[in-house]
């Protein structure tokens, strides 16, 4: 939890309302949000699959993008401590997806071609839906 409070922290001001599958849009569940809608997701790499992970967040980015849509999806890197010492952390890794104010584009094959690549390099860990800004 302290390494996504730290990824907020940079990712800017954000309020977390919750995980679960809410509505992608400016309406959070019955919130209204007044900024961008977020999902935060922390997710288990699979051994030796971090590359294969950070390919499945840039299809995630090119899906959006091939489809005239804003929403940005970022690749957070998370930092493992070990006494006085830290290094990237292979086996952990964070994507924040900041959603454009359109409505989502419909699900087709190269959709289901980067959560396939998600599943195969990682286990979802956790999931939160808030509000930036």
């Amino acid at each position: 939890m302290i390494r996504l409070l730290a990824a907020l922290a940079l990712a800017g001001s954000a309020t977390v309302i919750g995980s679960g599958a809410l509505a992608q849009s400016a309406a959070i569940g019955g919130l209204q949000c007044t900024g961008k809608p977020v999902t935060i997701r922390v997710s288990t790499i699979k051994p030796g699959q971090y590359a294969a992970f950070r390919k499945a967040a840039a299809a995630h980015q090119a899906w959006y993008a091939g489809h005239g849509n804003a929403t940005k999806v970022a690749l957070v890197r998370l930092v493992k401590r070990s006494g006085s010492g830290a290094s990237y952390d292979d086996g952990e890794a964070m994507t924040i997806v900041s959603y454009d104010s359109k409505p989502q584009p419909a699900h087709d094959a190269a959709y289901q071609a980067f959560v396939d690549a998600y599943q195969a390099s990682s286990t979802l860990k956790s999931e939160y839906r808030g509000c930036q800004g």
